[in-house]
């Protein structure tokens, strides 16, 4: 038995499926090798986004289906097998093929945690409409438990052999003496003697184990980049809570500086603004919902979004001039 990874299908219809394979001989010269998928992922309309398949989903589901079909046929042929012995040898190939094959499958996962990587780093940009990355970060997740699950299985193969001790208890006591001189028993230690076929097994072993450890730092990297998700959402909020302090100060500015040269003045000396006197003495007004324009302008920040911080503070200092004037010229005479 060896695990079983594959990733199949192109970007936004790919299938991931983790399980196990089991090879076994039948009827003497026929030799069976049945899939076992223990979890499925569909991946949705973004990248790297994936949803879970239940057991009972995946035998309606089309995506996982024409996934099995695919992996199906490209399942190695089986020969003919001429004597127990070369049967022996060609299951182990066969086994050492399949682990390989789930090893390699690493690859495509890999492939997945730089989509969401990328779609990270695009998130990341100040000039994105995105205002949440709770999406990516579920995706991330889903790859997490992906390659949790998937590490699972190679490690659970390289704990039992292969469970080659249901078929040949002497030889999968030698190999684990090879593995782990430190054991107690009485089998001697594997070599290339010890059976025909031990080398591919022992290959077939190493795959799993090479399996294991990629899969290991994928997790890793997966976890990181929650990591590094969770401090651009920090960062983002620290930008939109600097962003709205200026645009108060700004309003402030454009409300408090009228008020002020109201409140020394009196709004019966400037207002209503029909007289020459009046109007020069409304310039600081002015001046202030100047300062305050740029400020607006100074501080906007960079990116898609600095036009319409701009025309945005822009207008309302203008509105709020407009309105200032239109109720100096309207104010009735004291």
């Amino acid at each position: 038995m060896v695990p079983l990874l594959r990733v199949s299908g192109k970007k936004g219809q790919r299938v991931v499926q983790v399980g196990h394979s089991c090879l076994s001989i039948q009827d003497l010269d026929h030799v069976v090798v049945e899939s076992f998928v223990t979890n499925a992922w569909v991946e949705g309309p973004d990248e790297g986004e994936f949803a879970r398949v239940t057991v009972a989903e995946a035998n309606m589901n089309e995506k996982v289906m024409a996934a099995t079909a695919e992996f199906e046929r490209e399942l190695p042929a089986w020969p003919d097998a001429a004597s127990p012995e070369d049967r022996q040898m060609r299951i182990a190939k066969h086994a050492k093929a399949l682990a390989e094959l789930s090893r390699n499958a690493v690859a495509s996962v890999r492939e997945i945690r730089y989509d969401l990587e990328h779609r990270l780093a695009h998130f990341s940009n100040k000039g994105h409409p995105t205002t949440s990355n709770t999406p990516i970060v579920a995706s991330l997740l889903e790859l997490n438990i992906i390659c949790g699950r998937a590490a699972d299985e190679a490690r659970e193969a390289v704990r039992e052999g292969l469970w080659l001790h249901l078929s040949d208890s002497e030889a999968y006591h030698s190999y684990r003496r090879l593995q782990d001189p430190s054991i107690i028993n009485e089998a001697a230690v594997a070599t290339s003697t010890t059976r025909s076929w031990m080398r591919f097994h022992d290959a077939a072993v190493r795959q799993c184990l090479e399996m294991r450890k990629q899969l290991d730092a994928e997790s890793g990297s997966a976890r990181d980049l929650m990591a590094a998700a969770a401090s651009i959402s920090n960062s983002r909020e620290a930008d939109s809570q600097s962003a709205f302090n200026t645009l108060a100060a700004v309003a402030s500015l454009g409300l408090g500086i009228p008020a002020l040269v109201l409140a020394l003045y009196g709004a019966d000396r400037l207002l209503p603004l029909n007289t020459e006197p009046r109007q020069l003495a409304f310039i600081p007004v002015a001046a202030g919902l100047l300062f305050a324009a740029v400020i607006a302008i100074w501080r906007a920040p960079k990116g898609k979004s600095s036009r319409i911080w701009i025309f945005g503070a822009i207008g309302i200092i203008l509105i709020l001039l407009s309105l200032l004037v239109a109720a100096g010229l309207l104010a009735p005479s004291s």
